[in-house]
């Protein structure tokens, strides 16, 4: 039985991780759990699972846990995530959203066997400094995002594929919410508007990056760090319905493709149970008819997507820069600062204005992650 610990528990992605480990009981046994402030959500996980360990990373919501077991221990605070990170494990699913998934995952590679990996922001901004530790210690990286994910499974079944026939990969995109909106429209567009993403069911901050396709630019770096494949054999395809989550060109012109319904599930299953794969109900109904539909990416209505590519391809410090901004966009738009337009103006303001280094230490990352919090907060609260 594997030894799991579960980091956000409380989101989307905890809670899907939690329900594959739920069919599978006797695979795994929950050890850890951690969550920024939804004690609700914890305590009843914690019931259920009965984990040696739970962590709340904000202190101020310490005084709403009651009738938690005696023998589970309680980690709090910043110092209480670092400890919680020093906890030994098979398997860690790192769920927390934003660059603040990247100190507790650096922390923790040392101390597991496998990081089951949902947060792009880590690998977007450090990958360099991951890759580094995990080889260091032997640790095996997968990635969740289902794209990704998708990708990795093809090089799981044949990495002759990845090294000797390749020609394009191409991962998908539903298009977000505002797919069809004209740009001119963008100013009025309203928080539920965002938020109502036609397939996925995903925290707020991901489903306001699928509206400016911000993902799917953090995807393609995915790709390009995870698989070392070149930017220029990476493409990106709308794709409504999300059941196709990447294709591969082969040099023959012959595509092969990896199809299941929307449902993080799969690949959370994959990456948990791997190189096994556990039997799922819930698939591809052939049964009825399915229609797929792609288009080429237009940078015209998608300018953050193309903004993201052209950082990437800078390997400097405008990766950090423009995770950062975004954050803090997407935060002040959420709580009613800013209409949803100011996102776009604020990325591509900071991007005009940084100045570019190279990034030689992770202390590094942190540093132009503070000065691009602090630099867009100046910018969007003159607007």
């Amino acid at each position: 039985m594997k030894k799991v610990i579960i980091f956000g528990s409380s989101g989307s992605i905890g809670k899907n991780a939690l329900d594959v480990i739920r069919k599978s009981k006797n695979n795994f046994k929950v050890i850890g759990l951690c969550v920024y402030k939804d004690v609700e959500t914890l305590f009843a996980q914690a019931k259920e699972f009965l984990p040696e360990n739970v962590c709340i990373v904000d202190k101020t919501h310490f005084h709403k846990i009651k009738d938690l077991p005696k023998k589970i221990k309680v980690f709090m605070g910043k110092d209480g995530l670092n400890d919680f990170s020093k906890i030994s494990s098979d398997i860690s699913v790192m769920a927390i959203a934003g660059l603040s998934c990247l100190e507790p995952f650096l922390h923790h590679i040392p101390y597991t066997k496998r990081i089951a990996l949902a947060n792009k922001e880590s690998i977007v901004t450090a990958s360099r400094f991951v890759f580094k530790e995990a080889k260091k210690y032997n640790v095996e990286i997968f990635p969740i995002d289902s794209e990704i994910n998708a990708i990795f499974q093809f090089f799981s079944l044949d990495k002759k594929i990845l090294k000797n026939n390749l020609n394009k990969v191409y991962i998908t995109a539903s298009g977000g919410s505002l797919l069809n909106y004209r740009k001119k429209n963008l100013t009025s567009v309203k928080i539920k508007d965002v938020l109502s993403h036609p397939t996925w069911k995903m925290g707020k901050r991901i489903t306001v990056d699928c509206a400016t396709l911000v993902n799917k630019g953090f995807e393609v770096i995915e790709v390009h760090n995870f698989f070392g494949i070149p930017y220029e054999k990476i493409d990106v395809l709308i794709h409504r319905q999300s059941q196709v989550h990447a294709l591969l060109e082969l040099k023959d012109k012959t595509i092969i493709a990896c199809l299941y319904p929307a449902d993080m599930r799969i690949p959370i299953s994959y990456a948990l149970h791997y190189p096994e794969r556990f039997y799922n109900n819930d698939g591809m109904d052939f049964k009825n008819k399915i229609c797929f539909s792609f288009e080429p990416i237009s940078f015209k209505k998608f300018p953050l997507l193309k903004l993201i590519l052209e950082a990437a391809k800078r390997e400097d410090n405008s990766l950090v820069i423009l995770n950062a901004c975004d954050e803090i966009s997407i935060e002040y738009f959420l709580k009613k600062k800013i209409k949803f337009i100011h996102i776009y103006k604020a990325l591509e303001y900071m991007f005009s204005i940084y100045p570019s280094t190279r990034l030689k230490t992770i202390e590094d990352v942190f540093y132009w992650d503070n000065w691009a919090r602090e630099k867009t907060k100046e910018y969007l609260d003159r607007v």
